[in-house]
């Protein structure tokens, strides 16, 4: 049971990040009555790694002041961890984060994380194959931005229908959502293609809002 939920956590958890801090009372914890007869193994690690996905979407979904969950699926990489590691590298990139909030599809910021990441790393490779996609639009390819007004609209369109709830501020300036439950499950698709190997990752990821920052800096005074 225990490798069970290490490996579900390793694909699932440890794969998501609102603002790249943790909490020092972060767990997950999987229990067993034991009165149920173990079933196949693999299918048992399938079905915990399927439910630990969705749980760890839904922290992000309902992160402090989250108004757009980001999918971001990294590729081509030459390992997993370093798929990984660039995918929190977007997730955590404010400037980024901003832009996603305001449904503004500055793509450049989303290229300045990936290569501030890689610049700053010591397991940097090959990187002129890389492609990216945001929305199922490619935004980026063999070195230079593949944007138009067209595809740009479209951008915008499909931050939009990822967006949570649209948000404004009462008269003392806080900024509250008008619910208190995630209203559906879409995201804000990331691709991230390159061609130095085989590692692949998915984070998940959400934008920097208002809230969050009336929250997190008002909520003990």
């Amino acid at each position: 049971l225990r490798d069970s939920l290490q490996f579900a956590v390793d694909q699932t958890f440890n794969r998501i990040s609102v603002d790249s801090d943790t909490s020092t009372s972060d767990t997950v914890a999987v229990l067993s009555s034991g009165k149920i007869p173990g079933t196949d193994s693999a299918d048992f690690r399938t079905a915990l790694l399927s439910i630990c996905r969705d749980l760890a979407e839904d922290v992000v979904r309902n992160g402090e002041g989250i108004r757009h969950v980001l999918n971001i699926h990294v590729t081509g990489t030459p390992s997993d961890q370093a798929a990984v590691h660039i995918g929190k590298a977007i997730a955590n990139a404010p400037l980024f984060k901003c832009a996603i909030a305001g449904n503004d599809p500055n793509v450049g910021r989303l290229v300045q994380a990936i290569g501030k990441h890689l610049g700053a790393s010591t397991a940097s490779f090959d990187t002129t194959g890389m492609t990216l996609k945001l929305g199922g639009e490619e935004i980026f390819r063999d070195g230079v931005f593949q944007l138009n007004p067209t595809k740009e609209a479209a951008l915008v369109e499909h931050l939009k229908s990822a967006e949570l709830y649209a948000s404004a501020p009462d008269t003392q300036g806080n900024y509250t959502p008008p619910i208190d439950y995630p209203p559906h499950e879409r995201c804000v698709q990331i691709e991230v293609s390159f061609t130095a190997g085989a590692g692949q990752a998915t984070v998940i990821g959400g934008d920097l809002t208002h809230e969050y920052v009336t929250e997190n800096a008002d909520y003990r005074s």
